[in-house]
């Protein structure tokens, strides 16, 4: 809290880190009018030209293909930020991940340290992609149970309530 943006990293824009690990609530996302977001966020950081960043920290590989995925979680943060179920909406103007990838751990009695240049993705917004993938995880959950399909990556979570016995290795998260 009150950090400037650039002390975590020099590509970051300049700001004051004014929220960390915050909780929010969305107004229902349109098209579908059913879904709402609901999460916590890691940091609301106030740019120096008075606009808001949402910034989420991973401990990933830094490499820009692997941060995309991460792009929906923060378009609903930014959903949720300008669409509030209570309270003032905050106008968001850049999000991001701050990538981590440890490059030396230590474990100096009861703590864990580790050492690495935190790397930054700026998110580019699209919130028409956004509301369409929710839009469309609205019209799956909605409707019947597709069938089982061996290629689809999808149906492997249905191991996690349909075989309970199953292996850690055999579930994808």
């Amino acid at each position: 809290m009150g950090m400037n943006l650039k002390e975590v990293n020099s590509e970051l824009p300049s700001g004051i880190i004014e929220v960390k690990e915050g909780y929010l609530r969305s107004a229902p996302v349109p098209p579908a009018k059913n879904c709402f977001i609901s999460g916590r966020f890691d940091i609301i950081s106030k740019l120096d030209d008075g606009k808001i960043a949402i910034i989420d920290f991973k401990i990933t590989d830094p490499n820009a293909e692997k941060i995309q995925k991460y792009a929906s979680q923060l378009h609903a943060y930014k959903f949720a930020l300008e669409n509030p179920a209570n309270g003032e909406p905050k106008k968001v103007a850049k999000m991001g991940v701050i990538a981590i990838s440890p490059q030396k751990i230590r474990f100096p009695g009861e703590k864990v340290v580790f050492d690495a240049t935190p790397s930054w993705f700026e998110i580019k917004e699209d919130m028409d992609s956004f509301y369409n993938f929710v839009s469309e995880v609205s019209d799956l959950l909605a409707g019947p149970t597709p069938p089982e399909n061996p290629d689809c990556a999808w149906c492997k979570y249905r191991l996690c309530f349909s075989h309970p016995e199953a292996t850690q290795d055999e579930i994808p998260f």
